[in-house]
C-alpha cells in the first residue's frame, strides 16, 4: 500500500500556524478541506508544526486517504482550489504509515530581519529592527550553537518533547546591502517549541546590549533558571525545508 505526500509552501501571516485548532484557520484545516472535497474523507500529517505567522517554502505533507485523481494532475487541480498563501510545489507516493515527522532527518529555519523601510514584497516576510545591533556578536554568538547541546532554556513552556538535545549542524548570519538586511540560517535534527526565535531574540537582545553571557550561561547551564524570554516575532521566519531520505519521497514537479 502506499499513500499520498505533498511538498507544499505557504504563506503563514494570515493562519494561525499550521496544525488543526478548533475554529481557527490554520495551514493544515486549509489544506485538508481541499483535500477532502476533492479526495473523500481523510487526514493529514506535516513534517512540521509551524506556530502562527511562520512561513514554509518546502513542507512536506502525508494524505491518509483515497487518491482518485492522477498524480500528474493534481497538483494544478489543488492550487487552483486553494488560497494563492498556500501552494502545492510536488506531489508523491510513500509507504502506508510513512510519518514525515518521524522520518525527518533534519529541518532548516531562516530568520530574515530587514533594517531601514521594506519594500513591498518583503513586507510580509521579515522583521523589521532599526536600534543600533553590533554586527559582530551576531556573528559569533551564532556559532555558539552548533554542535550537540541541551536547548531546554531555549523552548517555550507547553513542549511535549521528550528530550532537549538537539544537534544543530549551521548556524550563522548573512548581512548584505551594507547591513540592511541580516538573515539567521540554522539546521538541525530537530526543534523544541519556539527555540529558533528564542534563539534569535537572545542574539538580537546581546547584540543590542552588548552582553553575551545569558547565552554562555544558558547553553552551558541548561533548565528553568536560565530559560530566555525574548522571543523573536513570528512573521520573520521561514521553514526552508524538511530533508528525508530521497529513496522513500520521489517527487512529481507540477508545471
Amino acid at each position: 500500500m502506499a499513500q499520498l505526500a505533498l511538498r507544499i509552501s505557504y504563506d503563514g501571516t494570515d493562519y494561525h500556524g499550521f496544525q488543526w485548532q478548533r475554529e481557527q484557520d490554520t495551514v493544515q484545516s486549509t489544506l485538508e478541506h481541499s483535500l477532502r472535497s476533492l479526495l473523500g474523507p481523510g487526514t493529514l500529517t506535516g513534517g512540521s508544526r509551524t506556530d502562527r505567522g511562520v512561513h514554509a517554502e518546502d513542507q512536506v505533507v502525508v494524505w491518509d486517504g483515497a487518491c482518485p485523481v492522477p498524480l500528474t494532475r493534481l497538483g494544478k487541480v489543488l492550487n487552483h482550489r486553494l488560497p494563492l498563501s498556500i501552494r502545492v510545489m510536488a506531489v508523491g507516493m510513500v509507504p502506508d504509515g510513512w510519518d514525515p515527522r518521524r522520518m525527518a532527518t533534519a529541518k532548516f529555519y531562516r530568520y530574515q530581519i530587514w533594517r531601514g523601510p521594506v519594500p513591498a514584497n518583503w513586507a510580509r516576510f521579515v522583521t523589521r529592527m532599526d536600534e543600533p545591533l553590533a554586527l559582530p556578536i551576531l556573528v559569533d554568538t551564532a556559532r555558539w550553537f552548533e554542535g550537540r547541546h541541551d536547548f531546554s532554556s531555549f523552548r517555550s513552556t507547553g513542549s511535549s518533547a521528550r528530550t532537549t538535545i538537539r544537534q544543530v549542524f549551521t548556524s550563522r548570519w548573512d548581512v548584505s546591502q551594507g547591513g540592511r538586511t541580516l538573515i539567521y540560517r540554522v539546521g538541525a535534527n530537530g526543534f523544541l517549541y519556539h527555540m529558533v526565535r528564542l534563539m534569535v531574540g537572545a542574539m538580537l537582545e546581546a547584540a543590542r546590549t552588548g552582553q553575551t553571557g545569558n547565552i554562555a550561561h544558558a547553553l552551558t547551564n541548561p533548565g528553568p533558571t536560565t530559560r530566555m524570554n525574548k522571543l523573536a516575532p513570528p512573521h520573520g521566519l521561514v521553514l526552508e525545508r524538511i530533508e528525508i531520505d530521497g529513496k522513500w519521497f520521489r517527487s512529481i514537479e507540477e508545471g
